[in-house]
């Protein structure tokens, strides 16, 4: 692609963004008693990042988080969510599979002394699910040369991405929900359930959650973070009024397969003049029982900038 056509492209995407954001602000930009830090907690000089995914451990937060300039993941670590290490990077990208030209959109889960990272490999017209694990958190090897899921299915198009993976202690499985359909901003969510991790099997009645009926996710779902608590299933996940509007919602279940939309959705959107004022997406959350707060960590764009933002709640 040439210069000409590089700068056509991009005259393109903004006046499209013009065109799908004149209703952009129709939702006040905290809701259901979220609130916003205000500034972003990650990007800037270090690089763009982007798609975060957080988990308490040992004491502190670790963040598995894509870094579009090095098209790899990335690990930081922090005492209280805000102040982050300098990014580590975890797994490169790897040309030579055929499926990994950038690697990006993890998450990961520890049990048994094993860190499972699970991971988006994608190339220019597809995206599948890969595993890399660790014993320290730090240096991961690939389980396999091969994505252990692939796009097989109408509704998951050439794409399959975002895994979000917890062990289910009452049903003895992992469970993992990932987004499909198109590439970059997928339709629908779906669920796969495993044994070891590494085997997985998708629920026959897929996709589990899908657009809705309201105008903040009336064209698409992706992206979401899960967490059980008091047996209940709570979902976080972007909810796209067209491809450029993007805000967070929240939608809670008994068996991780029905859902029931939060009716204060949207949690969180776009702040007029603000740092995160194009869209707000891909939420990752931590409950603090003992503090009595949730956190939710999420992407935020201004143009075509991205940063990591925050939120807290009183539970």
């Amino acid at each position: 692609m040439n210069i000409i056509q590089r700068v056509e492209n991009r005259i393109t995407l903004d006046v499209r963004r013009a065109l799908n954001r004149r209703t952009a602000y129709a939702y006040s930009p905290e809701n259901d008693g979220w609130i916003k830090y205000g500034l972003p907690v990650l990007g800037g000089e270090n690089g763009t990042f982007y798609d975060p995914f957080v988990r308490r451990i040992d004491g502190h937060y670790v963040m598995m988080v894509s870094h579009r300039n090095t098209k790899s993941i990335v690990r930081c670590d922090s005492k209280d969510g805000v102040h982050w290490s300098n990014p580590v990077s975890v797994l490169n990208a790897n040309e030579e599979s055929g499926w990994e030209n950038r690697v990006n959109r993890a998450c990961y889960w520890i049990k048994d002394g094993v860190w499972y990272l699970w991971y988006t490999g994608m190339t220019v017209n597809e995206a599948k699910i890969g595993l890399a694990i660790s014993k320290d958190g730090y240096h991961f090897e690939r389980y396999q040369k091969k994505p252990i899921i692939m796009p097989t299915e109408s509704y998951e198009k050439g794409a399959v991405m975002n895994p979000c993976v917890l062990w289910d202690d009452a049903d003895s499985i992992f469970k993992m929900w990932y987004s499909a359909g198109e590439k970059f901003e997928p339709d629908v969510l779906c669920l796969a359930t495993s044994k070891d991790g590494v085997n997985w099997e998708k629920y026959k009645n897929n996709p589990v959650f899908m657009h809705g009926v309201n105008m903040y996710d009336q064209c698409k779902v992706g992206g979401c973070d899960i967490v059980k608590i008091n047996e209940r299933y709570l979902q976080f996940y972007i909810g796209y009024e067209n491809i450029d509007n993007a805000r967070i919602c929240m939608a809670e279940s008994a068996d991780g397969i029905h859902w029931e939309r939060n009716k204060l959705n949207p949690i969180l959107s776009p702040t007029k003049s603000a740092w995160d004022s194009d869209a707000v997406y891909k939420p990752s959350v931590c409950l603090d029982a003992a503090e009595n707060k949730a956190y939710l960590w999420y992407n935020g764009r201004k143009g075509h900038d991205e940063y990591i933002g925050f939120a807290t709640k009183k539970l």
